[in-house]
């Protein structure tokens, strides 16, 4: 009975820690749209919010889409899209991959695009990807490559660099 009791406790933490990786998670997207301009051209209009496109399953989604429910950033909202794959990545101003293997092809849909990429871990940064978060002991951090962000016409405030674990240069 005690060593059920353990087993259970270690799985409700281990849950705990995975939660608060996704909550820090979404809230560095909310503070990446925060701190990224977009240029005009990147919205249908000036009312159309900031869309964020989730590849693959992640409970992130959830949690962005309930922690932003009633913000704004640069006087957008929020629309939240849920992707099977890439299609349909084109038409977001940010997209989370979930899936290292996937992000040659994000990056080679998002191409020349006013799009901000955001996935997981150094493979993703070395396929061309913008951000990514990566663990730092137990803490959720992020590296940002910040010359690939430049490029494609997005301007980001100076803070995100500072909460950037590294800031990488092409």
């Amino acid at each position: 009975m005690l060593l059920l009791l353990a087993v259970c406790w270690l799985a409700s933490a281990s849950r705990a820690v995975a939660q608060s990786a996704d909550d820090v998670g979404a809230a560095f997207l909310y503070n990446f749209a925060k701190f990224v301009e977009w240029p005009a051209k990147s919205f249908p209009d000036a009312a159309a919010p900031i869309t964020i496109g989730f590849v693959g399953k992640t409970p992130m989604a959830d949690i962005f889409e309930q922690n932003v429910r009633g913000k704004t950033a640069a006087g957008r909202e929020f629309l939240v899209k849920r992707l099977d794959g890439l299609a349909g990545a084109e038409t977001c101003q940010m997209v989370f991959l979930t899936d290292a293997s996937q992000a040659a092809a994000l990056v080679g849909a998002t191409k020349s695009k006013s799009i901000l990429t955001v996935g997981l871990g150094d493979a993703f940064l070395s396929a061309g990807g913008m951000i990514a978060f990566s663990k730092d002991g137990a803490r959720l951090v992020f590296d940002v490559n910040i010359d690939l962000v430049k490029a494609i016409e997005l301007k980001p405030d100076p803070k995100l660099e500072k909460a950037a674990r590294s800031v990488k240069h092409s």
